[in-house]
């Protein structure tokens, strides 16, 4: 199973009714189209011993022709890079000579095999087109059609471009093009992945940021990408109920996903200080903002006590900043910064530098000791700290905390480590209300409500959560540096 084929795919999912204005663009003028219609049944056990196992198996029957595909899975946002196993068969049902020479081959024996069970069908109509661009060979397919499971349906319109020979650069600037034209946005899950959200009841909720493993024998430049395929899913999979339903919870975990992507950016600055790195932290930033209106006013009138006109002024106050933060997220602008933030975290010039392939852990070891240094500077006169540097130290405490859940895989046996993350969560909640007082505060001048109470802004409720804040810190201090584990309780103040 050594040299496998590699399955090099971006994905973009776009809304159905732009499928015709996509068939119509310059980018396919004069190329040939390539109608099927097909079928994808996915099997698995029950309990999904091939979805823990880090494997799908699907059996794709298309112009009377059956294929078995087994492909290794993986948290992925619209860049798809895996292995693959394919073969014709004669049934729909997988049988045991077909998993010969697979992973399969040892995790499915005879017992096994018969609970396999359809657990997913796709069915769609698949258009395809062969580009020739900038010297790389693209297959470019539309799906049309529907996702089902457990008895649910969910509709699907999806373009996928697959590198067949040349530079994976030309993947996103086909995507740019289209992007710039089309709602088309960056996929991040398989149909498989659809159909499981589909069967769990997840597809369509609010969405948490999934753990991350990061492996040991990384280098630098894997550990981002893979950093930023997890921010970016975090981010999409709440986007849609951003958009449709204007959820507070929904755009609170986008806003996370956004920040922690901010936050991934800072702590690889030093490998990744390029041309183009400036500019796209900026697009970064400006997205990020967008958010910060409605989140801060979600805030604000779940904590409050407000009726009347200056309760009706905030909600409609509300309502456009929604309408910014949907505008924003339906603009080419941010199509291509999301297309643009695969690129650079896949294949950008950066990662050609020998520090882009120094070992991770060393590397996130130094970072975290940068990061702490600058927490620990402040905290230190935490109670000597005026609004402004309170705030300051939020940031920084955040900037930590992600960085520490970005990595804490590859401590993952370093004692100390689940004392450290609960003092910086603690240290990080008591400095948010803090900061929560500090914004109604300004909400309530902003909207002219000064009058109204703004939720605990009280002496003793602001004493209160800087004892907390105090508290937390000093346990974060005597925990010691978990990355340095020979070194125990170690603090640099």
């Amino acid at each position: 199973m050594a040299d496998q084929p590699r399955e090099v795919e971006l994905k973009l999912v776009l809304d159905p009714d732009a499928a015709g204005r996509l068939r119509a663009h310059p980018l396919f003028a004069g190329l040939e189209a390539d109608p099927v219609d097909q079928r994808s049944t996915y099997f698995d056990t029950k309990g999904g011993l091939l979805r823990k196992a880090g494997f799908t198996l699907r059996v794709r029957t298309a112009r009377g022709r059956r294929v078995q595909t087994i492909k290794a899975t993986g948290a992925s946002a619209g860049l798809f890079d895996r292995p693959e196993w394919e073969r014709a068969v004669d049934t729909e049902a997988p049988s045991l000579e077909t998993l010969a020479a697979t992973p399969l081959e040892d995790l499915v024996p005879a017992k096994t095999l018969a609970r396999l069970k359809p657990r997913i069908v796709s069915t769609v109509r698949r258009t395809r087109w062969d580009l020739v661009q900038d010297g790389a060979e693209i297959e470019a397919v539309l799906d049309e059609g529907t996702v089902e499971a457990a008895g649910r349906v969910q509709p699907l319109c999806e373009l996928e471009l697959e590198l067949k020979s040349g530079p994976p650069g030309v993947l996103f600037a086909a995507a740019r093009a289209l992007a710039a034209d089309l709602p088309l946005h960056i996929g991040m899950l398989s149909k498989a992945e659809q159909g499981l959200a589909l069967a769990d009841g997840s597809s369509g909720k609010v969405v948490k940021a999934e753990p991350l493993a990061l492996s040991p024998d990384m280098d630098v430049a894997a550990g981002f990408a893979a950093i930023v395929a997890a921010c970016l899913r975090h981010f999409r999979r709440n986007e849609e109920l951003v958009c449709r339903a204007r959820d507070a919870a929904a755009l609170h975990q986008a806003r996370v996903a956004m920040r922690r992507l901010r936050s991934a950016f800072s702590l690889f600055a030093p490998v990744m200080r390029r041309e183009g790195f400036a500019e796209l932290r900026e697009e970064l930033r400006w997205f990020t903002a967008s958010l910060g209106d409605a989140r801060n006013l979600d805030v604000y009138l779940a904590g409050t006590e407000l009726s009347g006109e200056a309760r009706a002024a905030l909600l409609a106050a509300r309502e456009q900043a929604y309408d910014a933060v949907i505008a924003a997220a339906g603009s080419a602008r941010f199509r291509r910064l999301m297309i643009d933030l695969v690129a650079w975290s896949a294949v950008g010039p950066w990662r050609t530098r020998r520090r882009a392939r120094a070992p991770l852990a060393q590397f996130a070891a130094a970072r975290l000791d940068r990061l702490w240094e600058k927490v620990a500077a402040r905290g230190a006169s935490l109670a000597e700290l005026d609004e402004e540097q309170r705030h300051r130290l939020r940031i920084e405490v955040k900037k930590l905390r992600y960085a520490v859940e970005f990595v804490a895989s590859l401590f993952a046996d370093a004692p100390g480590r689940k004392r450290f993350r609960d003092a910086l969560e603690a240290l990080q909640e008591s400095l948010g209300h803090l900061n929560d007082i500090a914004t109604a505060r300004l909400l309530s001048e902003r909207y002219g409500i000064a009058a109204a109470p703004p939720p605990a802004d009280t002496e003793a409720e602001q004493a209160r959560h800087l004892a907390e804040s105090a508290a937390a810190f000093g346990r974060l201090r005597d925990t010691g540096l978990f990355w340095h584990p020979r070194q125990g309780a170690h603090s640099p103040i």
